[in-house]
């Protein structure tokens, strides 16, 4: 197999992921209630929702955000992970993917508060000891809260963060504000974006029931 059908392959399994991962949040994931506004985790109100969770507890969703994700990883990030719960499956499936490639990578997660007990830890998954260069993950950016917190409680514990990757952009300002956070030679990017989301969720309705929103 040349080098050219090699590519295309890849980019065939690409698209193929994105589309899987797109449609998916569109069905499972999104809810559109301007009369019932929901109350974001930022504090924010919004007539949109996207609950990841439910869409990356479905096989087909997580494999293929993992696949998206680990394509996309730096060469030198050495581990993967974010706040808990949202990161956490993403780590998972990504380390999980990277098994059995050139560049393994290992999974963390980082607690909202530490433990009470035993170690104490605020990260779990990777030595308390090492420092490592890391990329930090989130399922959903708004404002960024979750993602910075996730980054500074790494940084305290000594560890690079030289990558930021999320599921899903609501195109809120929180990829901006990270982006100030660590610095221009750091990518931060999302998978998707909202206005993406939308579009797909409104494609699947009737015709006569769709939100122009």
């Amino acid at each position: 197999m040349d080098a050219g059908t090699l590519v295309s392959a890849h980019d065939d399994r690409i698209a193929e992921a994105r589309a899987v991962l797109l449609d998916l949040l569109a069905t499972v994931a999104y809810a559109y209630s301007p009369e019932q506004p929901f109350r974001l985790a930022s504090g924010e109100t919004s007539s949109e929702y996207i609950d990841c969770k439910s869409a990356l507890s479905l096989p087909a969703a997580l494999s293929a955000a993992s696949t998206l994700l680990l394509d996309r990883l730096r060469p030198e990030v050495e581990a993967v992970g974010g706040l808990t719960m949202g990161a956490d499956p993403l780590a998972i499936g990504v380390s999980l993917a990277s098994a059995g490639t050139a560049r393994p990578r290992r999974w963390f997660s980082v607690r909202k508060e530490s433990k009470d007990h035993g170690r104490k830890r605020l990260i779990e998954g990777v030595p308390a000891d090492s420092r490592l260069r890391i990329a930090v993950f989130d399922d959903v950016v708004t404002t960024g809260g979750s993602t910075l917190d996730a980054i500074a409680k790494c940084q305290d514990a000594g560890h690079t963060v030289v990558q930021v990757l999320a599921i899903v952009d609501r195109e809120s300002g929180g990829l901006d504000a990270i982006r100030a956070r660590v610095g221009a030679g750091v990518p931060v990017e999302a998978l998707v974006r909202m206005t993406e989301v939308h579009a797909a969720a409104e494609a699947k309705r009737p015709r006569a029931s769709r939100h122009t929103g």
